[in-house]
């Protein structure tokens, strides 16, 4: 049977070794991979491997990073819905981009006063939706 080279063994390890580094010095990662997993390594070679690997690994995430870029992504179309509490109209409908800079995000406080007017204007409604139905069924 061939006898695997170092480098080799490292790469499968890698997940392990890495999780390994989020507890112990590479002083005690060494010693891990030596008692465990029969690779030995000096602390410079495990320096230099996980520097190796990781460069690729990076330069392997860019290459596909870069290889989506191709590809058209259209903006999505949003349908807000409006409510205006000043007038008699009760529902606007207003599609627009999300590049669209005319809309200005409204404050908590706004948003606040804007639901209190909201609820009020609801219950009179219903209150005088509930005042004509007494006024049918008295009749």
């Amino acid at each position: 049977m061939a006898k695997r080279t170092k480098i080799s063994k490292f790469r499968e390890l890698y997940p392990v070794i890495e999780d390994l580094l989020t507890t112990y010095t590479q002083e005690g990662v060494v010693e891990i991979l030596a008692e465990r997993h029969d690779l030995t390594l000096t602390t410079g070679t495990l320096t230099s491997y996980l520097y190796q690997h990781r460069k690729q690994l990076k330069e392997l995430s860019v290459a596909t990073d870069n290889s989506s870029s191709n590809v058209e992504v259209k903006p999505e179309v949003k349908k807000q819905i409006f409510v205006d509490l000043y007038s008699n109209d009760s529902i606007q409908d207003c599609n627009t981009e999300p590049s669209d800079e005319s809309y200005v995000q409204p404050t908590h406080e706004e948003l606040d006063t804007a639901m209190k007017r909201f609820e009020a204007k609801l219950a009179n409604k219903r209150n005088r939706s509930l005042l004509d139905r007494q006024a049918i069924d008295d009749k």
